[in-house]
This record gives C-alpha cells, structure tokens and sequence, in this order.
C-alpha cells in the first residue's frame, strides 16, 4: 500500500510539506510519493518519492473545455480535476493500490490501511451531497478502478463548463455504484445526515461498520477547524455549517481522544464515539500538519468544538490578498 499525494503547476505550500514528513514519519512501512508535472524539491523528505507526471491528450483536452478563471491559484479548478488523470498515470506505470490524500488531508496513526485490502469493490471515496464527491481520500486498488475514476472527466465537461471534480466524482458513483465503495463521513445515527436517499444512508451506515470509523469529506475540518482565508479575503469562518450536504454538522460533536492522538466525532448526546481516521483541514493552518504539533491543535479544536459560530482575520492571507488584488489591478490598467 501507498500513500499518494498530488500537486500540479504551482510550487509546494508548507502545508502539503509537513503533511508528507509527518507521514513517512508515522507510517514507517508504507510508502509516501508525491505525484507532480513541474520541478519539486522534497529533499528535506527523504522518505518521500517524487515521479514526474506526463500529461495525455485529454489534459489538454479539459483545460480547453473548462470555463473556470485559469488565472486563478494556477489553474486550480483544472488542476483538482487532472490530478484525478495523474493517479490514473501513475496506477498504469506501477500497477500498485493506493489511497490518495488531498494535500490538506491529515489522517490518525491507526488508519485502517488493511480493511481498504479486505472491501470488494475496487474504488473507494466519500461523497457529500446528492450532487458532489470528495477526493479527500481515494482508494484505488487497480487499473479498472482508475479508468472508473476518470471515465466522467470529459464527457462532463463537454456538457457542462463550470462542471467540477465534486461533481465529477458524484457521477463516477451514480454510474458504477458496484464499483465504489462508498466511505463513512459522519456517526452511525441515521438522524445524523438529511437530505439524503434511505439507499445511500444505508450504505454509508454499513461502510461506518466495516471500517470501525469515518473518513472526513468536507464537513468536519471545516467547521471546526475553520475555512480557507484565502476564500474570503482573509477571513475564516469558524463552526459554520457552509457545505449544505448531507451532514447535520451542528449536531455533531468534536472529542479528542488521547489514546489516538486525534478526534472522534458523535451525534449529539448519543454515547457512541466515531474514530475519525481523516481530517480534511481546509484552514490549512501548517500547525495541524506538523508533526510536533499536531495533537496539540488537534486538541484545542475539540476543546472549542461546542464554542459559538465566529470569524477571525489571518493576517498573512489578508496581506497577501490584497497584494494579489493591486497585482490583477495593474496588469488591467497595463492592457
């Protein structure tokens, strides 16, 4: 088994640095590459191994049908989609399985790496809504299992512009659901979800029993850890249930457990802990990607989990922002 991370076109953030140490450090046995189509330094990582994508035509072929602003993060909207190219590139060179971390997705010491061995179905990812997937983390066992998952990339994007990964991997499921396996998001209560079709809540129910735990698609990291700064000019909202899925996160309780070093999550007064074996941290706060001080932050998070709906300022996000803004301000007058 590996762990396999992916960044295209822009150089590496902090964050995603930290986040490899820390699990080539935890996961001694368990190889750690990072997948990348321009020069990279990990040199720091030694554990850590880095291949050279090589692009097919139907990268070109997405880029020239998105609509998404190019210009933005460097091509971000295209870049999350062909990532999904990436790991299909990289199960056809090494013919290996893998779980696929977004790069500001943490996971706990205990990730159940075996149970993803023992499930049938060859492709693994949460979804969130009756309209979107996540790719906060994707098993991919064999090289049906990554056609399987970049089988929509084009064909949606002829049909719709602004169509993006989420909604990409929502379709991937609706189209091979004998395929994927669905991960648990969220507690094992059904009056934990809404919105939801009975079919997919029972599944998602039975995935919760067969891996012991859940795999955070959205929800948890950024309601409690708070959202992008970059999103809002600086500002990141803390506790605010913004994703509009299936996750009734205002009921959902933050705990952290000492024996892990890492969260479970509840459904309000039910007894019952989840272990939550993935965090998606869109805050991107390098704090909870350090291995130093990742239980600690981890651990204040919990311990304002029940705090009320705020909003703080990063400073740094803020700065930049405008600066980006002045720079776009510029070049407009220029032209």
């Amino acid at each position: 088994m590996e762990i396999v991370f992916v960044h295209l076109n822009t150089p590496l953030p902090k964050y995603l640095m930290h986040n490899m140490k820390h699990c080539a450090a935890i996961f001694p046995d368990v190889s750690v590459v990072l997948l990348h189509n321009a020069p990279v330094s990990v040199a720091e990582i030694p554990k850590v191994k880095t291949v050279l994508v090589e692009p097919d035509i139907r990268w070109e072929e997405l880029n020239d049908l998105y609509s998404h602003p190019k210009e933005f993060r460097g091509n971000f909207w295209f870049t999350s989609s062909a990532r999904l190219f990436a790991l299909q590139f990289y199960m056809e060179t090494t013919n290996r399985e893998f779980v696929h971390l977004e790069s500001d997705v943490i996971v706990s010491r205990d990730f159940p790496f075996h149970i993803f061995k023992q499930i049938k179905r060859p492709l693994a990812f949460p979804i969130i809504s009756n309209e979107r997937g996540v790719g906060s983390v994707i098993y991919v066992r064999d090289q049906q299992a990554a056609e399987i998952l970049t089988s929509t990339l084009v064909s949606e994007a002829k049909l719709n512009s602004q169509v993006t990964e989420m909604i990409c991997l929502r379709k991937v499921f609706d189209l091979n659901r004998n395929s994927v396996q669905l991960l648990p998001i969220g507690p094992i209560h059904a009056a934990a979800y809404r919105n939801i079709d009975e079919e997919i809540l029972i599944e998602l129910l039975n995935a919760h029993e067969k891996f012991g735990g859940v795999f955070d698609g959205v929800e948890i990291g950024q309601f409690f850890g708070g959202t992008d700064p970059r999103n809002r000019r600086g500002a990141m909202l803390l506790r605010n249930d913004l994703v509009n899925g299936y996750a009734k996160i205002k009921d959902w309780k933050l705990n952290f457990d000492f024996k892990r070093n890492f969260a479970n999550v509840k459904f309000k007064n039910q007894q019952t802990e989840s272990k939550v074996y993935a965090l998606h941290m869109p805050c991107k706060d390098t704090r909870f990607f350090k291995s130093r001080t990742q239980s600690h932050r981890i651990k204040q998070m919990c311990s304002k989990a029940e705090s009320e709906a705020t909003s703080r300022i990063i400073v740094f996000s803020l700065i930049k922002a405008i600066f980006n803004s002045l720079v776009r301000r510029l070049r407009t007058k220029v032209l």
